[in-house]
């Protein structure tokens, strides 16, 4: 008798027009996430190393914000952007 009434709940319930798709607001929030974790990452290697501002650690915060941060970032954009196209294609088919 419990398996009939799951079923019936099931069927009563509106289906759910969920694509998978991010909103643009939601790249926003994890590059933001993501820029907040470099800031992490960048003090405890900060203070771990002696807490001194030479040109090694320079050297070593250019590469984790420009490497990991704008690469992390550019490659956002680019699933946003194949995310619409492909979104499109799919429509018009």
């Amino acid at each position: 008798m419990s398996k009939n009434r799951n079923r019936e709940i099931k069927q009563n319930q509106p289906e759910k027009q969920d694509s998978g798709a991010f909103a643009l607001k939601d790249y926003f929030y994890i590059n933001i996430f993501f820029w907040a974790f470099l800031v992490v990452v960048s003090v405890i290697v900060f203070f771990s190393t002696g807490a001194k501002w030479d040109p090694i650690m320079e050297n070593v915060f250019t590469f984790i914000f420009l490497v990991f941060g704008l690469g992390f970032t550019a490659v956002s954009v680019f699933d946003a952007v194949y995310e619409r196209v492909a979104k499109n294609n799919a429509d018009e088919k």
